[in-house]
């Protein structure tokens, strides 16, 4: 199974998808309903060759990322800041006193979940990841002008 890198999860989690117009090749569906077989109001999006299918199961919103060949790479879901394990709320809280959490979600890689968590105050947007749960590391930094 292909390894989903973090990267990789932001860039295909990114607005920037391309909507497919539902058009996927019957394959890809196929392998789709195997792997989620309650889905529920699927979409279907590509970014440079890779699908991500948005759907409902259970009531919430999931985003499943395969290969161009059908490969499952990974999940991912919008998490509330309740949900997020207390140690991780516990830096941000802490090490980041006057921010604001503007998007978060988890990732699940081979078993294996993973955080990402965008932090905003008035001069600067910084998004912080966390593998397997453990401490959270600098993704990436932007100064608002």
């Amino acid at each position: 199974m292909l390894i989903l890198t973090t990267s990789l999860v932001l860039t295909l989690f990114a607005s920037y998808a391309k909507s497919n117009d539902g058009k996927i090749p019957k394959y890809m569906s196929s392998v789709f309903a195997s792997d989620f077989s309650q889905a529920q109001n699927i979409n279907w999006e590509t970014y440079n060759g890779f699908y991500k299918a948005s759907f409902m199961d259970m009531g919430i919103t999931l985003y499943a990322f395969y290969t161009p060949d059908a490969e499952f790479m990974g999940l991912a879901t919008n998490l509330p800041a309740d949900k997020l394990p207390v140690a991780l709320q516990t830096i941000v809280k802490e090490k980041y006193e006057g921010y604001w959490i503007t998007d978060l979600f988890q990732y699940t890689i081979n078993s294996t979940p993973g955080f990402f968590i965008t932090i905003e105050n008035a001069d600067r947007k910084i998004m912080l990841k966390a593998e397997a749960g453990e401490n959270w590391s600098l993704y990436s930094e932007v100064k608002k002008s």
